[in-house]
């Protein structure tokens, strides 16, 4: 009876919270080796607090500043935007800005995968309402950025990231069920196509969790542990042995638990030469917290009928 009451009571009278965390690694961060052991024992500075979701950080290192791009979420509308905040190199925060450019999609945005190519920034942000996997490009940095084209239509899918692996693109996704969707193309611009391999995986966690990154030959995938009661309790380190149209295989490499800052969970991770950045869970409590939980269903499902 305790137990299910405690439960009854989290259910009624919390709900989680979601802030960003950056970590100078002050150039001694060599992934995979050494990730884990910075990240329990690095002193992390906390972003300011100004939305209940501050998550999906994605960040780049450039000229004097640092830019943590991510989804500011506020039960007010129930809906992600996407941001950047900006930071000195002393993790002193500078501006916090909005980006523009995305209003047009009228539907919540996350997880803003950024990639370069061929000198320019590129933006895949999640857009799983619209049933849409698109493509933006940056015109003026950080804050202004344009649609490119959109990659894959009629498909609801979240976290996507893209990498080139043996002169193939792949674009890996999730079903809102949790299951890999992946996409390939010859070019990032050309026709992507659904394919099927065979897969061999060392979990069943499968949502994307950050940028993918090859280091020594090796591709290494991040996916987050999910599930049907808790979302977002730890990040998997995944090394894929094998890509290709026919076949997936993956083994795993390491496990990010909240046990680094002693929250309730992490779910995004990315790092630069010097910075490390991640987003970290609070179970916060508030007795408004069944009216926000409520006020956000019913925004999701207006937004649904919209775009259905």
């Amino acid at each position: 009876m305790f137990n299910k009451n405690n439960k009854l009571i989290k259910k009624l009278f919390f709900h989680e919270s979601w802030d960003i965390m950056v970590i100078n690694s002050k150039g001694q961060h060599v992934f995979p080796q050494n990730t884990l052991e910075i990240l329990s024992n690095a002193k992390a500075q906390q972003l300011d607090k100004k939305y209940i979701f501050q998550a999906d950080p994605f960040i780049i290192d450039k000229g004097e500043n640092l830019y943590v791009f991510y989804e500011a979420f506020s039960f007010l509308n129930s809906k992600g935007v996407l941001r950047c905040r900006i930071l000195n190199k002393d993790l002193v925060e500078i501006d916090d800005v909005k980006l523009d450019g995305f209003d047009e999609l009228k539907c919540h945005l996350s997880f803003p995968f950024l990639f370069h190519l061929e000198g320019q920034l590129f933006m895949i942000p999640e857009s799983s309402e619209r049933k849409e996997i698109i493509l933006f490009k940056c015109v003026d940095f950080p804050a202004r950025w344009e649609k490119v084209k959109v990659l894959v239509a009629d498909l609801a899918v979240t976290d996507n990231v893209i990498f080139e692996l043996n002169s193939l693109n792949y674009l890996v996704s999730t079903s809102m069920n949790d299951e890999m969707v992946i996409h390939t193309a010859d070019s990032i611009f050309g026709d992507w196509k659904l394919i099927s391999p065979t897969l061999e995986v060392c979990n069943e966690h499968l949502r994307g969790a950050g940028t993918p990154y090859t280091v020594d030959g090796k591709t290494y995938i991040f996916t987050q542990e999910c599930n049907p009661e808790v979302y977002g309790k730890s990040i998997f380190i995944k090394e894929l042995t094998r890509l290709t149209p026919d076949k997936y295989e993956e083994k795993l490499v390491g496990r990010i638990s909240a046990s680094i800052n002693n929250s309730d969970g992490i779910h995004t991770l990315n790092f630069t030469d010097n910075y490390i950045v991640y987003d970290t869970k609070r179970l916060t409590f508030s007795v408004l917290s069944t009216l926000k939980k409520l006020s956000y269903k019913i925004m999701v499902n207006h937004r649904k009928r919209l775009f259905n």
